[in-house]
């Protein structure tokens, strides 16, 4: 059921009993076709309360269109060949700050799902936003085709502390881009940790990276741009909710990135060598003490094998959060 309606409730899902909470969810199923918005204005509400706007040569449409095996979905076309159109979507400023703050106690990590199926040139993504400002955003999630001279990839962002950082997901310069599939793709802010995770099952692709702040989600804002007369986008199956705990899924996967890496010796006088498995290069390594303290980052540039110097670390326990192109690992670090 969803139809753009907002929702307060738990659901208690088995085995695990992990308590959700669902905010909203969108399916666009009780809408009937056409436009989801007929005023392109971005201050109007249209159906289920969207806000929709495009650029100024109106080339970009939305529209809620009958999909075979999964009822309504909103596609989004351009109908320009020669210059790139854009459209936008989005929920009103502050609407999900309503409702995280109305949230179940406890229910501490953000999670945001949606559908995705892309054809043509496109770059679209989807923002979690922390103010009216587009370019503050907590988390996002991009999928860019024929966008420009090697960008064609799917990439995540969020929001480290008072800067903004990119993850290179996916990139698809010499393979084909997952074109004409529906995609899930899954984005955790878990304020418990302090980590942001990127989850998309059907490419078999996951990430996760630390965050330092506390900033609360304000506004979610849907974009597509670079738009042409072969460019279609599909989005279905919108949905926000509040966990007690991480899935399982999730978990394993990020223990299994971190298992891969090797750390010696530990414990370490002076320098720490950080080697991996699969030759996956590091760029950057942050040093926490246990309690959770930043000591000190260190980048490095695209490396697979790296030496850490630890010299002027105190002697006691260290958690490194090691950044690679498919995650962030935690290993553990004893300095004598």
């Amino acid at each position: 059921m969803k139809n753009g309606k907002l929702f307060l409730i738990s659901l208690l899902f088995v085995p695990f009993t992990t308590q959700a909470q669902t905010f909203f969810t969108e399916d666009f199923n009780s809408y009937p076709t056409g436009h989801l918005n007929t005023n392109y204005d971005d201050t109007t509400p249209g159906q289920g309360g969207w806000l929709v706007s495009r650029g100024s040569i109106g080339s970009g449409t939305g529209m809620i269109t009958a999909e075979a095996g999964k009822g309504n979905v909103l596609t989004i076309t351009s109908n320009s060949a020669t210059i790139p159109g854009s459209y936008s979507f989005r929920q009103e400023d502050g609407f999900l700050t309503t409702l995280w703050n109305n949230r179940t106690p406890g229910n501490n990590i953000f999670k945001f799902e949606y559908e995705f199926y892309g054809v043509g040139q496109i770059n679209f993504a989807v923002h979690i936003l922390n103010s009216s400002n587009v370019n503050a955003t907590i988390i996002s999630l991009a999928f860019q085709s024929n966008f420009g001279p090697n960008l064609n990839r799917i990439s995540g962002s969020y929001l480290e502390n008072t800067s903004f950082k990119t993850l290179n997901l996916k990139n698809y310069n010499t393979t084909p881009f997952p074109h004409n599939i529906w995609i899930k793709a899954e984005m955790f802010v878990d304020y418990n940790a302090k980590n942001v995770y990127f989850y998309i099952p059907t490419l078999n692709i996951q990430a996760t990276a630390p965050f330092y702040h506390n900033t609360i989600p304000f506004s979610l804002d849907f974009s597509a741009g670079s738009l042409d007369i072969t460019s279609i986008v599909k989005i279905d199956n919108i949905k926000v909710s509040g966990l007690k705990t991480l899935p399982s899924y999730i978990l394993s996967t990020n223990k299994q990135l971190s298992s891969k890496f090797n750390l010696y010796p530990n414990p370490a006088t002076n320098v720490v060598n950080i080697t991996n498995t699969e030759n996956m290069v590091v760029q950057q390594v942050t040093v926490y003490d246990i309690a959770g303290k930043l000591i000190t980052t260190q980048n490095f540039n695209e490396q697979a094998e790296i030496q850490l110097n630890v010299e002027n670390l105190a002697s006691g326990t260290y958690m490194l959060h090691l950044q690679t192109n498919e995650g962030t690992a935690v290993k553990k670090l004893v300095k004598k």
